[in-house]
């Protein structure tokens, strides 16, 4: 059993990756670095009539795959001007081209049987000025027919700063034990 977390920050020793760090510590998981993946934007041809073009040259399927082939996925991003990161939601994005592929029959299926825990960090009183991507998020999984997922909003700017936020790293704790629970690290 694995855990797969999409990494969608643009600094590798920040927050996010602190909590990501302490989060999976000790659990079978893959970090997937979305900042250093190349992922080309969506191509939407849903209305059109010509020949839709060659397939993305670029590391989407094989992160999906991962994706796929996981039982949780961690989406990991800092809370960018009230938004998520510009990587993850490129990954995002492609899911469209996802549910319209016909190698993917089953995307959205396998996809609603995976649990999703979304892990936010942000300075600026983050756990109201997330809402709006804790909203975005629960479009997504309403539309993906995913109803296994949680929040982790941390306070946190400069680098490891989210380690003050004692709320913040009970809950990263206490999931980390039912983490390691069911995804001991080999």
């Amino acid at each position: 059993m694995m855990i797969t977390c999409l990494f969608g920050s643009s600094r590798n020793n920040g927050n996010s990756k602190v909590i990501i760090n302490k989060l999976l510590d000790e659990t079978n998981h893959q970090i997937i670095n979305l900042y250093e993946a190349n992922i080309e934007k969506v191509s939407d041809y849903r209305h059109s009539n010509g020949p839709i073009p060659t397939p993305h040259q670029d590391d989407y399927d094989q992160i999906l795959k991962k994706v796929l082939d996981s039982e949780v996925i961690v989406l990991s991003t800092p809370l960018y001007w009230y938004s998520m990161s510009a990587s993850l939601k490129l990954f995002i994005d492609r899911w469209t081209e996802s549910l319209r592929d016909d190698t993917r029959k089953d995307f959205k299926s396998i996809m609603s049987s995976k649990k999703f825990i979304v892990v936010i960090v942000g300075g600026d009183n983050p756990t109201i000025k997330a809402k709006p991507l804790i909203n975005q998020f629960r479009y997504i999984f309403e539309f993906m027919n995913i109803t296994h997922y949680s929040f982790l909003i941390g306070n946190g700017v400069a680098p490891s700063e989210v380690l003050n936020d004692t709320k913040m790293m009970k809950k990263v704790k206490t999931l980390n034990i039912n983490l390691k629970k069911t995804f001991k690290s080999d």
